[in-house]
C-alpha cells in the first residue's frame, strides 16, 4: 500500500468517523433523561406515541459505539503505517518526496477557543520528522517544486 493511498484511507475513514459519531450524538439525545417523561403521551396524528419506544435505540447505539471504537483503532494502525512509510522515505534518499508530502497532506489538529481546527504542518515540525533542519526542508522542497515543475513543463 502506497502511501496515497493510506492517505485516502485515512480521509475516508475519518469521514465515516464524523457520520457515525454525529448519529451517535443523535440517538443519545433521544434517550436522555429530559427527553423521555414517563408521565406524558404524545399525541402524533392522532395515534399515541409512548416516549419509552425511544429506547429501542440503545441497541443502535451500542453497535455505533462498536464501529467507532473499530473506526479509531483502524485509524491508528492507518496513521502508525503512514509515520513508518514517511521515515522510510527519508531514510532510503526519497526525502524530497517524504518532505512535499509532509507539506501538503500532512495536518495538525490545533485548538482555537476548544474548537479543533485542521493546520499544516511548519517548517520546524517537518524538519523535526525529517531529522533536518527546517531550513534544509525548504531547501528540499523548493527542489521538488522546481523538479515537479520541470517534469510537468
Amino acid at each position: 500500500m502506497n502511501l496515497e493511498e493510506i492517505y485516502n484511507k485515512i480521509e475516508r475513514l475519518e469521514n465515516n468517523l464524523e457520520y457515525y459519531e454525529n448519529r451517535l450524538e443523535e440517538i443519545k439525545s433521544l434517550v436522555t433523561p429530559q427527553a423521555t417523561k414517563f408521565d406524558k403521551i404524545m399525541v402524533d396524528g392522532g395515534k399515541h406515541v409512548d416516549n419509552i419506544l425511544k429506547y429501542v435505540e440503545i441497541e443502535n447505539k451500542q453497535q455505533l459505539e462498536t464501529t467507532i471504537l473499530y473506526i479509531k483503532g483502524r485509524m491508528r494502525d492507518l496513521n502508525k503505517l503512514k509515520d513508518k512509510e514517511i521515515d522510510r522515505l527519508a531514510k532510503f534518499g526519497e526525502k524530497y518526496k517524504a518532505v512535499v508530502l509532509l507539506k501538503e497532506r500532512e495536518f495538525k489538529t490545533v485548538y482555537y477557543n476548544a474548537i479543533p481546527r485542521k493546520r499544516h504542518l511548519n517548517w520546524r515540525e517537518i524538519g523535526e520528522r525529517l531529522y533536518c533542519d527546517e531550513r534544509t526542508a525548504k531547501r528540499w522542497y523548493r527542489l521538488a517544486i522546481q523538479e515537479r515543475k520541470r517534469v510537468l513543463s
